[in-house]
């Protein structure tokens, strides 16, 4: 009976061995995957911190382009056609331009500006000339500041009031259309179209725009 019970107790404690040995084995199963967790988690952490640094350097890239887009735009005070009356048919041969910057605007050097002038007939693409208004062509532009704030340089700034002057291949008829454009260096592209009066009438100078 002794030695019966010996062997039952010896495979209870057989038995107890085997059990610590499971729950040990699932202990460091449970280890594992907690580590393996950790490590996913470090990872995803590394790589959102990584994504998050990339996406702020554009946002405040973009901000800045943004800011620079809507600040540096120009508004077009004024246009005036000079008549040409000796031509046959009479027409606007040339324009003048008045500018100035809008609200919280950016100096522009007009050194750097492109005109453009655009009608039914041909496109013109104009850059600054230093040549005097009567010796311009349709691929120059004049600039001149009306109000300067300091010593005239070429570059618009606030408070100032620049005149561009231009002679596009083809002056503007009676009720013909034309699309004036200026492309600053930086900020957006301003356009404005101009429509040829319905009459002459006496006036040298005809007001096309306001």
């Amino acid at each position: 009976m002794k030695e019966i019970f010996k062997e039952g107790e010896n495979m209870n404690k057989q038995k107890n061995k085997i059990l610590i040995n499971d729950t040990a084995d699932v202990g460091i199963g449970t280890l594992i995957i907690f580590i393996a967790m950790v490590l996913v988690a470090a990872v995803a952490a590394a790589v959102l911190i990584q994504t998050s640094g990339i996406l702020q350097q554009k946002a405040q890239q973009t901000g800045k382009e943004a800011a620079t887009e809507v600040t540096s735009n120009i508004n077009i005070v004024s246009i005036i056609g000079n008549l040409n009356s000796s031509a046959s048919p009479k027409v606007l041969e040339n324009f003048s331009i008045a500018v100035q910057l809008s609200a919280g605007g950016q100096n522009i050097d007009f050194q750097s500006v492109v005109m453009k002038y655009i009608d039914n007939q041909t496109s013109d693409t104009m850059n600054y000339n230093t040549s005097i208004i009567a010796n311009i062509t349709n691929s120059m532009f004049n600039y001149t500041e009306q109000r300067s704030i300091g010593t005239e340089n070429k570059v618009l700034s606030p408070g100032e009031i620049g005149i561009i002057t231009i002679k596009p291949t083809h002056g503007l008829g009676l009720r013909e259309k034309g699309l004036v454009q200026i492309v600053p260096e930086t900020g957006t592209m301003v356009s404005k179209e101009v429509i040829g009066p319905s009459t002459w009438g006496t006036k040298s100078f005809i007001q096309l725009f306001p």
